[in-house]
């Protein structure tokens, strides 16, 4: 679609607008649109993000709709872009992976009074190298992260935390064979045959939680799960390993909720402690204060329910156990797009395309689908 025909219809679709205000919402849009949001990777080859918010707000039915709809989307979504992602790939091992290692062996040099500043970095170094860093999922970025991290080994860096019985056992070769490991392991005896100890698992967003560790009533399931049975098929000493699930971006919520139940699962199974943290916290809009926008995700909802649309309200999405389907998975209500897709528990009214008769503002390509 041309600009000029996206440009008509924005008119159309706003018609309360007056002419100069019209003027400076178009280039407000044309802006914002060439910094972050035309790089929309599910955007279809041509698609731009001044058509899409032309189309978007057809399916509000009254000016004061469009308006607040409009409103919503200008002054309170969260676009993080490939070159923010990017930024925050950089900056994760030294804003947490490093400082966790640094921690560590300042902890052991002050417990066995080693003062040498050559000898701390050789522990350092072992402590680093005894360490696997694996991703969680595809937008973890590990081939990114890897070369921005030439310190790590590439057999200690992993896109996918599923790893063979053969790769563990190339990764314990190569970590046995390495010289500086042998020096270290043999001039501590604690250290000595020991196995790689430090597991940073990393994934780029959370909204809930629940992907990462739940329970129902046939046990325990998420990633973090998971990859504690991986450990243990391939004989990893995992009751005594050090695990750290690190995000790109998370909510309070989310975080909460996996330490919260990280709790109890680490005392069921005797484990050490798993810690969680998140590079950057993004936040649900605050709808308490906003009762008119509450209103409208609401009706709109319950409008093309009522026309006998299908609702996004599968199995998977169920899962989350939300009370209101309009606020997103879990009810989580954020205003969050991310630049190659966008979370389900984002909006739905920004993602979700009621058949031919709603465009989706921001198309979202779900990784699990029903017949």
């Amino acid at each position: 679609m041309k600009d000029e025909l996206a440009q008509a219809i924005l008119k159309d679709e706003m018609h309360n607008w007056k002419i100069v205000e019209t003027v400076s919402e178009i280039k407000n849009i044309q802006i914002i649109s060439e910094i972050k949001y035309d790089d929309y990777q599910q955007y279809t080859q041509g698609m731009r993000y001044i058509e899409s918010i032309a189309l978007w707000l057809r399916q509000f039915d009254t000016p004061e709709e469009k308006q607040l709809a409009y409103e919503f989307v200008k002054n309170q979504l969260i676009y993080i872009s490939e070159e923010e992602m990017r930024q925050l790939v950089m900056y994760v091992f030294p804003l947490k992976m490093k400082k966790y290692l640094l921690d560590k062996t300042r902890k052991f040099c002050d417990k066995k009074e080693i003062k040498s500043v050559e000898e701390r970095k050789g522990i350092y170094s072992y402590f680093r190298r005894s360490s696997l860093f694996l991703g969680l999922s595809d937008g973890a970025h590990m081939d990114f992260f890897r070369r921005q991290n030439p310190e790590l080994s590439n057999e200690q860096v992993f896109v996918h935390y599923d790893f063979s019985q053969a790769k563990a056992d190339d990764m314990r070769k190569e970590f046995c064979d390495d010289e500086q490991v042998k020096k270290i392991q043999n001039s501590y005896a604690e250290l000595e045959g020991k196995d790689f100890s430090t597991f940073f698992l990393i994934d780029d967003f959370t909204g809930s939680g629940r992907s990462f560790i739940r329970r129902d009533d046939s046990g325990w399931h998420g990633k973090i799960n998971k990859f504690i049975e991986l450990l243990e098929r391939d004989n990893f000493d995992y009751k005594s390993a050090d695990i750290h699930v690190i995000l790109y971006i998370s909510t309070e919520k989310s975080l909460g909720y996996i330490k919260k139940q990280l709790e109890s699962y680490v005392a069921e199974k005797e484990l050490q402690a798993i810690t969680v943290e998140a590079v950057q916290i993004v936040e649900p809009i605050e709808l308490e204060g906003q009762k008119e926008l509450l209103k409208l995700l609401e009706s709109n909802y319950q409008k093309y329910i009522d026309l006998g649309y299908k609702s996004y309200e599968d199995k998977h999405f169920k899962k989350g156990d939300g009370k209101y389907p309009y606020l997103g998975f879990a009810d989580c209500s954020l205003p969050l797009i991310l630049s190659h897709n966008t979370p389900n528990n984002s909006l739905p009214v920004l993602w979700y395309s009621w058949g031919e008769q709603v465009n989706a503002l921001f198309p979202r390509v779900t990784r699990h689908k029903e017949m």
